[in-house]
């Protein structure tokens, strides 16, 4: 039994994580993001730009209600994790809501994903492909320059890219 409680409470941690604005590729849809390095490194338009802002407040508009229901679920794991005795069945009830709503916020995430594809070009499109490649290194490269083997990239104000000044 302990097992299952221990297995239910790492899996609502995990969810719970993601924190009330729902998971972390989502907060701040609605605000304008910075692209400037993006859209210097495919070459972007500023009507391509525009275009994916338009189609991520739309995702946004269309994944609200998903999350909206998963916002008191947040509350009832955040009750559970402070209380002194948590219900591994409620946790459990919890998680498993949690994680039905995100099946079917990802269809949603995939449609919009595939739209946003489809306003770049073949060429941007390859380059957006280095991009991903890139970015499955991120742990590796957090990993390297928290050990000090890695010159973080410059940043805005001066800023080192792994977590602060040099």
């Amino acid at each position: 039994m302990n097992f299952r409680l221990i297995t239910i409470t790492l899996a609502a941690t995990a969810l719970f994580a993601q924190g009330p604005g729902g998971p972390p590729h989502m907060r701040g849809m609605n605000a304008p993001a910075k692209t400037t390095a993006v859209q210097t490194y495919l070459n972007l338009t500023d009507a391509q730009v525009s275009s994916l802002q338009q189609l991520r407040q739309s995702e946004a508009a269309a994944l609200k209600p998903i999350y909206e229901q998963m916002r008191p679920l947040h509350e009832s794991l955040r009750t559970q994790e402070q209380g002194s005795g948590a219900d591994a069945t409620a946790v459990g009830k919890v998680v498993l809501s949690m994680k039905a709503l995100e099946q079917q916020a990802a269809p949603i995430r995939a449609s919009y994903q595939q739209q946003a594809l489809a306003v770049l070009t073949p060429a941007q499109k390859t380059q957006l492909a280095a991009l991903q490649s890139a970015a499955a290194l991120m742990p590796a490269i957090h990993e390297a320059g928290a050990l000090n083997l890695l010159t973080p990239p410059e940043g805005p104000e001066g800023h080192g890219g792994f977590g602060g000044p040099r």
